[in-house]
């Protein structure tokens, strides 16, 4: 068994070993996989280094694979996923009821609930919880946010109350790192309350993305899902957040696809220039319910170039920011230059808001952690190329072709 410190030197050259690997022969995926996911045995010094200079490109997939199965596969699990338009006008009425009910037992009608996550960006899935925010103001119409997290939850506690009075049931109050009233009950719809405001204009340029850029949606949706299943998304385990993959997501297409996808992050607005709800349901983009032959194919080289490019990606060096995604170096970041945050993903508005609590989003994310996260990134990658589908079953982990390679990384580095 390595102590810490060397399982974490082993681990970086680990990774280098598997960009020799797909670096040799970038435009032969089934020699990456040949290569990739050998015998314990048959493995060469798995220590030895090598370089890259850029990760790989979508210009860097193989021309042989027909990504177009891999994007039926995303066009199919995105129908079947999507927040239906029943259910988001459910969440809406529910809103509704909660602002209603607090206007009148606390006699502000100035007080407002608005919508973030993914009911706001229109990311929604069937199973997605609603968000909400509620903000007050005094007398002038000033915001009385930011509250201390003791205000916080006082004022959680009022709150659960008056709705317990209205009728709501299986409320408690959660002490995560933002205090949350939440809603979850069997049935009906299930809501989370808080009292920051900083997620609502993100949902909202989210909502701006998932409406310019038909590849957005269905990325995001299948590749959120895909982080839950096979462990990329667990923010409690000190892995990313299902905002981390957006962010992802958006670097990439700007990126690496088209500059014609990037949205500027607009100007900071007080509280009262945002709606507090979406106006409609978004539904899915045309190129997506017409399953357009062209745009799925695209679809399903973009998800491989995704992978591919993010188990490849330089973290040690780049910022991973949807920012100015071209502008992505550490060392001539203002904001950045010096962090030695093993991953940093910036939050979307960090530039212009210096009293966001957490501008690094995924600060949690240490160099083990970063090392299992691109073997999740590479192993789906190559699942992709295989069997033209992501890995979204964790039982998938056990099959034939995986146990080899898990083999080898205890081997190796002395953990599961």
């Amino acid at each position: 068994m390595l102590s810490a410190a060397s399982r974490s030197v082993s681990a970086s050259r680990v990774v280098r070993r598997w960009y020799s690997a797909v670096r040799k022969n970038p435009r032969d995926a089934k020699a990456a996989i040949d290569t990739f996911f050998v015998l314990p045995e048959k493995w060469s010094d798995p220590w030895t280094p090598c370089l890259m200079d850029a990760p790989p490109s979508p210009r860097d997939l193989d021309t042989t694979v027909d990504w177009s199965e891999s994007g039926n596969h995303v066009v199919t699990a995105t129908s079947t996923l999507t927040m239906s338009k029943e259910r988001f006008e459910e969440a809406m009425d529910v809103r509704a009821k909660i602002e209603s009910c607090l206007r009148r037992e606390l006699a502000e009608q100035s007080l407002q609930v608005f919508t973030l996550g993914s009911c706001m960006s229109g990311l929604g899935t069937q199973t997605s919880d609603l968000d909400l925010v509620i903000m007050r103001s005094d007398d002038s119409g000033k915001s009385l946010n930011p509250l201390t997290r003791e205000e916080q939850k006082r004022y959680l506690d009022d709150y659960e109350m008056m709705l317990k009075d209205n009728g709501f049931t299986h409320l408690r109050i959660i002490q995560a790192r933002v205090p949350i009233l939440r809603r979850e009950g069997p049935e009906g719809i299930n809501f989370d309350i808080s009292l920051l405001f900083h997620g609502v204009r993100n949902s909202i340029l989210l909502r701006e993305y998932a409406r310019s850029c038909p590849f957005f949606m269905p990325m995001s949706t299948v590749l959120r899902e895909w982080g839950k299943h096979i462990g990329v998304c667990n923010s409690l385990q000190g892995y990313l957040t299902p905002y981390c993959v957006n962010i992802m997501i958006i670097k990439y297409l700007a990126q690496e696809v088209s500059e014609e996808f990037h949205v500027p992050v607009p100007p900071l607005l007080p509280p009262s220039y945002y709606p507090t709800y979406p106006s409609q349901y978004l539904p899915l983009p045309r190129e997506v319910q017409n399953r357009e032959a062209a745009f799925v194919k695209d679809l399903g080289t973009h998800l491989a170039g995704f992978l591919l490019y993010y188990a490849c990606y330089d973290y040690n060096d780049k910022v991973v920011s949807a920012v100015e995604p071209w502008k992505d170096s550490r060392a001539e970041s203002t904001l950045w230059q010096g962090c030695d945050a093993d991953v940093i993903i910036e939050e979307m508005f960090s530039q212009q808001d210096k009293s966001l609590p957490i501008p690094n989003m995924s600060q949690k994310v240490d160099a083990m952690r970063l090392l299992s996260i691109r073997e999740k990134f590479m192993y789906s990658y190559l699942h992709v190329v295989k069997h033209g589908y992501l890995p979204a079953d964790p039982e998938d982990q056990k099959s034939a072709m995986w146990k080899p390679y898990m083999q080898q990384r205890k081997l190796a580095y002395g953990y599961h």
